[in-house]
């Protein structure tokens, strides 16, 4: 008897130490959970409704993110946006740009090929206000043929260099080339021999040499030629040239390909040329008839447009051919390319030889008898007295 009151006597303890834990517990829950609250910026309230948590503040709102379109990489002003240079990151819905102004995941898309307006630094939300649609809406940083460049260049970068044009448009299709063609260089070469020692024009200046009767060398007068044996002297002959030089050869190659037009003519102060728009030229109408019905003298017509230099965006190397080009005063030759065209096809050197080789152009026999008056030239385009009248109409029109 004695030991089952001592049983249920222990059974009713251990149930109150059990109750007493489970209590204890309960209030240290409510505090902890109070302590977090404060951490976060929470509200202990209390009162007559009893104590409790009020919603979270600015720190608890924190927590929620949303996902948005953030740059991978530096993009550079005036890129194409990349697929790779840009991705979805969660981002803290209170630091967000203000609404509307940043991409969310479901508009990646909708970047990828716009153009970076401004720099955008890796890490940083694509704004809407960066990127635009096209070249023309670019931010006024640096020069807009540097931005036009930057998102023109493919597997190889490019560098902008200007080269002269030919005053009479035969070297840039007669001013038709624009800003955004593409053209071919084609280069034409004269070559002559010379002596690989003096690297002088051939033929060399020949000296005879003679021995005086008192044993004295005796050097004569320089004369052009070569001495050759002859039967009509035997000490030989010296065969002079019937032309005081020789005569060049010719020959015609394209060179540089796959040149894009960044400008033609000089840029405008401050370089801005992308979406810009020209300054409107006032015309001056013709003053009325005089008396009698005669009219007055007419206004003289205003010169036509002719440029005088075009900047080509070109690699690295083909840069250094043109500068070379324009060193060794090599006219310079530009022809159109179709728009969208970047075959690559081999060309072969034209010289005197290709013409007779290729398109038959034999030498005509020599006959017995020839025209009068004897034709000793062709047709030509005489580009020095063409230079001239340019100069002359330019002069008259700025003077009246």
């Amino acid at each position: 008897m004695r030991g089952r009151v001592l049983i249920l006597l222990g059974a009713i303890i251990l149930l109150v130490v059990v109750l007493v834990v489970v209590l204890m517990r309960d209030d240290g829950g409510d505090e902890e959970t109070v302590a977090q609250a404060t951490e976060v910026g929470g509200e202990v309230t209390g009162g007559e409704q009893g104590g409790g948590i009020t919603a979270p503040d600015a720190g608890m709102r924190a927590l929620n993110m949303v996902e948005i379109v953030v740059a991978v990489q530096d993009l550079p002003r005036g890129i194409v946006i990349p697929p790779d240079g840009i991705g979805v990151v969660p981002w803290p819905q209170e630091a967000l740009p203000e609404a509307g102004n940043y991409f969310t995941a479901a508009e990646l898309e909708d970047v990828i090929g716009q153009v970076a307006r401004t720099e955008i630094f890796r890490g940083s939300p694509i704004l809407a206000r960066q990127v635009v649609p096209n070249l023309y809406e670019v931010a006024r940083t640096g020069s807009d043929a540097a931005a036009l460049m930057r998102a023109f260049e493919g597997d190889e970068s490019r560098v902008a260099i200007s080269v002269p044009l030919d005053p009479t448009g035969v070297g840039q299709v007669a001013y038709g080339i624009q800003a955004g063609d593409f053209v071919d260089v084609i280069l034409s070469f004269l070559y002559i021999d010379v002596d690989p020692a003096f690297q002088t024009r051939m033929p060399n200046n020949v000296s005879l040499i003679t021995r005086l009767e008192t044993g004295e060398l005796s050097i004569g007068s320089p004369r052009q030629g070569r001495p050759e044996a002859s039967t009509l002297s035997p000490e030989g002959v010296l065969l002079s040239p019937s032309e005081s030089s020789q005569r060049p050869r010719l020959v015609t190659q394209r060179t540089v390909t796959g040149a894009w037009v960044l400008r033609v003519g000089y840029f405008p102060p401050g370089g801005d040329i992308i979406g810009a728009t020209p300054t409107p030229q006032q015309i001056e109408t013709l003053p009325p008839p005089g008396e009698g019905g005669q009219a007055t003298t007419p206004l003289p017509t205003v010169t036509p447009f002719a440029p005088l230099i075009i900047t080509l965006a070109v690699t690295p190397q083909d840069a250094l051919v043109l500068t070379w080009a324009v060193d060794a005063q090599i006219p310079i030759t530009l022809a159109l390319r179709t728009a969208g065209d970047t075959t690559e096809v081999a060309t072969d050197p034209v010289t005197l030889d290709y013409m007779i080789r290729t398109y038959n152009a034999q030498p005509p026999v020599a006959l017995e008898y020839a025209l009068e008056p004897p034709i000793t030239s062709v047709r030509r385009f005489d580009i020095g007295r063409l230079y001239d009248f340019l100069a002359r109409s330019s002069v008259e029109a700025s003077t009246q």
